[in-house]
């Protein structure tokens, strides 16, 4: 199968609302009984676990979602900061993703380091992969979209960045 383009979907505060440190922990505590027993969040399982939190898409990006599965010439993946190495995590998002009717070509977790670094050696490795023409992502963290703006200027093909917080393209 040839592929025209590759989109990727960012999972937290992206394609669904995921429950932010402070007010997880409150939720947490009200699901358990017991404080959060750790010191991080975002690394941490038990911060998406769907036995304890609801976690609601992003409606926007959920169409944009639709619009992309729609299309076959698209090879859409999810690609997220979370850590792969942690255990329950991929069993956790594969739920959530279960539970609201979504499937991609590929999801990839982070192997480790700086999110920004694994996103971007991913997008170049299945960019050169799949042969494609252009390439959208959609992402939040407005600090790491200024980034992949710089990053997309180097590429040979067109790069569309979404900014889901502002509801803003732009294209390279």
């Amino acid at each position: 199968m040839t592929y025209k383009r590759l989109i990727s979907f960012d999972f937290d505060d992206t394609l669904f609302h995921t429950p932010k440190p402070e007010e997880g922990e409150k939720i947490w505590k009200e699901k358990t009984g017991t404080d959060w027993p750790y010191s991080g969040w975002w690394g941490r399982p038990e911060s998406i676990d769907p036995e304890i939190f609801n976690i609601p898409l992003n409606q926007w990006v959920y169409k944009k979602y639709l619009e992309a599965v729609s299309d076959p010439e698209n090879y859409v993946i999810l690609a997220t900061g979370r850590l792969k190495k942690k255990e329950g995590m991929s069993s956790h998002i594969q739920t959530i993703l279960n539970q609201h009717n979504l499937s991609f070509d590929e999801i990839h977790l982070n192997w480790g380091g700086d999110t920004y670094h694994f996103k971007t050696k991913l997008f170049e490795e299945k960019i050169e992969e799949l042969g494609v023409h252009e390439f959208v992502m959609y992402d939040d963290r407005q600090e790491h979209l200024v980034k992949f703006e710089e990053w997309a200027e180097e590429h040979h093909v067109q790069v569309t960045v979404v900014d889901v917080v502002n509801k803003k393209e732009t294209i390279f």
